[in-house]
């Protein structure tokens, strides 16, 4: 099958969708927030993969007459985002806003701001400008003249920075070749993480895999088809492409590769391998502990307290508790990466409850040293952590 043969396949059910959408809104229902637990009982959106292929259809058909169907998509993603994700900017998010957005209708600042104030990442980046396409000026006046209870704090936010309805339309312009309306447009690493958003693995992997073939082969490269390749399921194809990258690291990279590797081993159920990985990662660790690789120390320790149940015997799984225990005690800021709680876990699968007791002590600490560490949230800004160049998948072109 070609790759354009691929993309309209993909598309198929997507275009259906939406057409039957704009038929009768009475099945807008079907693309709605509706949460759900899976298997282990995680909360999931049971309508998140058709409300992403109808975003992708109206990304790629727009008109007029679809602005009320717009709105509803964007709420609904707001809701998502409000109870099942709470940090980070997922692009299809993005998306939804700006597909609202690009029809300047005033009253619609109201739910841009909504979806700005979700966390810290999206006041980050949900840009100002998609709040702003009515006009700089129309957006103030009604903001001003209005009595909505997040009146003066939206008022005091669009008259902070002196935007311009030319920055305004400049942007906007760039994000609209971020998400173009043309699907051969978009370039086969997009259409790898599309495809894995409809729930395609394997035509995600063909994407992916293309889009690889035209690359060199840089760490950048590899940790992209590594880690995507993993997240569809194909672990064996991921360790392979992990081992290359531990192949090209740098000697200060190298703690961090083997980590990886570890990883992707213990889910593929090779403890043998996982062990020796982990410990060339724990014995590769950094002599200094610069200001960025604080969490590193976390990420090793966690590693071998998660391998540790795993272990085909008693003596394997102390090693591993025991190796976790010696670096998370070299390291500083104990309590990232959820290492002490996989600790927790770790100790009580020895059933020991010396190693409870002495995790006890470690969770002392890291309490301590994260309430010394969090400072004040600064205040709602307009950074562009997306980026110029994001996909509706959540990888920039430069990824």
């Amino acid at each position: 099958m070609t790759i354009a043969a691929d993309r309209d396949r993909l598309l198929d059910r997507p275009r259906e969708a939406l057409d039957r959408a704009r038929r009768d809104p009475a099945c807008w229902a079907e693309f709605a927030y509706d949460s759900a637990p899976d298997e282990e009982g995680r909360l999931t959106d049971r309508h998140r993969r058709a409300r992403f292929g109808l975003l992708l259809a109206l990304q790629y058909d727009r008109r007029e007459a679809d602005l009320p169907l717009l709105r509803f998509v964007l709420r609904q993603q707001i809701v998502h985002y409000r109870e099942l994700v709470k940090h980070y900017l997922p692009a299809d998010f993005l998306l939804a806003g700006l597909l609202v957005a690009e029809h300047r209708q005033v009253e619609d600042v109201w739910l841009h701001w909504e979806a700005k104030e979700l966390s810290f990442d999206t006041a980050l980046g949900y840009r100002d400008h998609l709040l702003l396409t009515p006009g700089v000026a129309k957006v103030r006046e009604a903001v001003a003249r209005s009595t909505a209870p997040a009146r003066d704090r939206l008022l005091d936010h669009i008259t902070r920075r002196p935007w311009t309805d030319a920055d305004v339309d400049d942007w906007l312009a760039g994000q609209r070749r971020n998400f173009p309306g043309d699907p051969a447009a978009e370039n086969l690493k997009t259409w790898s993480h599309h495809a894995a958003g409809l729930g395609d693995p394997a035509a995600s992997r063909r994407f992916l895999l293309a889009w690889a073939d035209g690359e060199p082969r840089t760490a950048g490269t590899l940790h992209m088809v590594q880690f995507h390749l993993a997240s569809q399921g194909y672990l064996a194809e991921a360790i392979a492409v992990q081992r290359e990258a531990v192949a090209l690291a740098e000697p200060e990279e190298r703690s961090s590769k083997f980590e990886t590797l570890a990883e992707l081993q213990r889910e593929a159920a090779d403890f043998p391998g996982a062990w020796e990985s982990l410990r060339t990662a724990a014995a590769e660790l950094p002599t200094h502990r610069r200001a960025w690789l604080p969490g590193l120390w976390c990420q090793v320790a966690r590693e071998c307290f998660l391998l540790a149940p795993l272990a085909p015997g008693v003596g394997e799984a102390r090693a591993a508790f025991a190796l976790g225990e010696e670096v998370l005690r070299a390291g500083t800021c104990r309590w990232m990466n959820g290492a002490v709680d996989a600790a927790f876990t770790a100790a009580e699968h020895l059933g020991d409850t010396e190693l409870l007791a002495r995790v006890r002590a470690l969770r002392r600490i890291a309490d301590e040293e994260q309430a010394t560490a969090i400072t004040e949230r600064p205040a709602t800004a307009d950074v562009d952590v997306a980026g110029e160049g994001q996909s509706a998948a959540g990888h920039s072109e430069d990824d």
